[in-house]
Parts: C-alpha cells; sequence; structure tokens
C-alpha cells in the first residue's frame, strides 16, 4: 500500500472513532457540559455568537471565491487553484458530512435533552458538524494554501474556534459533532489536494514526454 494513503485512512479510522463515541452514553456528559454553558449566556453574547454562525459562507466561500474571480480576470493560475482547492475541500466535505448525517442519524442536543435550548437554526442531524466542516476546510485553505502567514494563520484559527464554540453554545452540537465536522474537513481537502498533486504530476510528465 503506498504511503501517501495512510494519513487518508488515519482520518477515516479517527472519524469513525468519533461516530462511536457520539452514539455512546459520552453524550450525556456532553450534554450537561453545554446545559451549563448556555446557563452563564447572557442576550448579547447569544445575539454574537448566532451572528457568528449565520456568517459562516459571507467568508469561506466569499474569499476563495474572490481569489478565483481574480484569477481568471488577471491570468494568475495560482489565484484560480487556490481558491479551488478550497470550494471544492468545501463541497466534498460538505458532501461526505451529509452522507455520514443521514446514515447515523444522531439527534442534535435540543432535541433529546430539555435542559438545552435551541438558539440557531439546525438541519439534518447532529454528526459531524457542517458547520465545522465548512469552517474549518476554509481555515485550513486560509492557514496553508492561501496567506500562509502568521497573522493570517491566528485570524483563522480564531475565526473557526469561534464558529465551532457557537455551535456548541446554541445548543445544536455536542463537542463530539465538532471533532467530526473538523476530522471531516481533513478528508475532504486531504482528498482535493491529492488529486490536485495528482493532475500536475499528469500534466508535467506529459510535458517531458
Amino acid at each position: 500500500m503506498k504511503k501517501s494513503i495512510w494519513p487518508l485512512l488515519f482520518l477515516i479510522f479517527l472519524l469513525a472513532a468519533l461516530a462511536w463515541v457520539r452514539i455512546s452514553p459520552f453524550k450525556l456528559i456532553e450534554q450537561d457540559i453545554i446545559a451549563r454553558w448556555q446557563g452563564i449566556q447572557s442576550t448579547d453574547s447569544i445575539r454574537f455568537f448566532q451572528w457568528i454562525s449565520d456568517t459562516i459562507s459571507f467568508i469561506s466561500l466569499g474569499i476563495p471565491a474572490v481569489f478565483v474571480a481574480i484569477g481568471i480576470t488577471r491570468k494568475r493560475k495560482e489565484f484560480v487553484r487556490n481558491g479551488l482547492i478550497i470550494l471544492l475541500s468545501i463541497g466534498l466535505g460538505g458532501t461526505i458530512s451529509a452522507v455520514i448525517k443521514r446514515t447515523i442519524k444522531e439527534p442534535r442536543p435540543y432535541e433529546v435533552d430539555s435542559r438545552i435550548a435551541q438558539w440557531s437554526k439546525g438541519g439534518s442531524n447532529s454528526f459531524p458538524s457542517g458547520h465545522t466542516t465548512e469552517v474549518s476546510a476554509a481555515a485550513l485553505g486560509f492557514s496553508l494554501i492561501l496567506f500562509r502567514t502568521p497573522p493570517a494563520i491566528l485570524l483563522s484559527i480564531l475565526w473557526a474556534l469561534l464558529m465551532m464554540s457557537s455551535r456548541i453554545i446554541l445548543g445544536v452540537h455536542n463537542f463530539t459533532d465538532i471533532l467530526g465536522g473538523f476530522v471531516t474537513a481533513c478528508i475532504g481537502l486531504w482528498i482535493v489536494q491529492e488529486g490536485f498533486r495528482r493532475y500536475d504530476a499528469r500534466c508535467q510528465d506529459n510535458v517531458v514526454s
């Protein structure tokens, strides 16, 4: 087996392990923590986290889309390539997340625990978090592909952590949902980057031959 496939296999194993934890009694401990976190929130903090949660796509999709547009208009292939990697990673991660949600069918915290309020819209099922998949793919892309500067990395991490926290505090996800979303994003990004790498290598071979 090629060494390059091992990271993907590890991520798949980790995601499966998180899914097992999610359906185990451990979720009761998570729900206790969520209920406590919600108990210390103010009206302003709830609105802040709702705003963080609702504005995700403006950043996660907007920034790479701008890079693609600039790359096309100014003929900067690298801009187009990097922007597409992030957009495709978000799309693939979201697809994987949706399939897992419909397979495992874990309910959201507010659906099974009366102490937990629903302060944000929730889609279908709970595991893994689609918002976390999206923000993680975008933040990893911004940090490792688009900008790669300390300030950009710091801002990307801060934004991702705020988004992840918001989904827990708003009562729509458990901690394992968040971790599952992050791993799903890593899987999507790995597959897309590997696809681009192989495409580039094939193009290079054609040029040489």
